[in-house]
């Protein structure tokens, strides 16, 4: 019973960081995409795109490298703007946070890290 009671609470646990990841994600406001970029998306992604803090050390979320050109140019941006605003794997979902309209205004944003 022990392993059963265990692996609930671990998912349960894994769960309630998920969420309070999105929860403490910053409502994008207007403006300026870039500074939002940094406020939230970097956390993960990095403020160079590549998943990497300053040092140079992987993120602890592990977020999508968009300087690896060959996998990131392999989605249209209509793929990216549905992950941002529905969310995968550990990417939260943004749909509260940004409209479509936002989201696809960060769409340059993205693309420049992964420009060949």
């Amino acid at each position: 019973m022990r392993p059963i009671t265990l692996s609930a609470l671990l998912l349960v646990g894994a769960s309630l960081t998920a969420g309070d990841t999105a929860k403490n994600l910053p409502k994008f406001e207007g403006g300026d995409l870039q500074k939002y970029w940094m406020d939230a998306c970097a956390r993960c992604h990095g403020a160079n795109g590549n998943g990497r803090d300053n040092n140079g050390a992987q993120l602890p979320d592990n977020g999508f490298d968009f300087t690896d050109s060959r996998k990131a140019n392999k989605k249209k941006d209509s793929d990216w703007i549905k992950i941002t605003l529905d969310g995968k794997d550990k990417m939260p979902s943004f749909k509260d946070k940004m409209t479509q309209a936002d989201v696809e205004k960060m769409m340059p944003i993205l693309r420049k890290f992964s420009a060949k």
